[in-house]
């Protein structure tokens, strides 16, 4: 492969994971208490301890996302 289809596959590999992200975000904030409610009895997790868990996810998703996809296409980027 060259760097030019590596930086591509990254800058891909971007986009799609922060549209699942984006994705992820908006299903927490608009379906909130239903979501709750249903993983809770999927889970036996009670629904007050839900938006802390969602929160949690949803932080450590964005930094694996900078971690393992952003900054390798932005020093990428820099390299070409």
């Amino acid at each position: 492969m060259t760097l030019a289809q590596v930086t591509a596959v990254f800058g891909w590999m971007t986009v799609i994971n922060l549209a699942v992200y984006a994705f992820a975000a908006a299903c927490v904030i608009l379906g909130g208490d239903r979501l709750a409610a249903f993983q809770s009895r999927l889970m036996g997790v009670p629904p007050s301890d839900w938006p802390r868990l969602y929160v949690d996810y949803l932080g450590r998703y964005k930094i694996a996302i900078m971690v393992f996809n952003l900054a390798p296409w932005l020093a990428l980027r820099i390299v070409g």
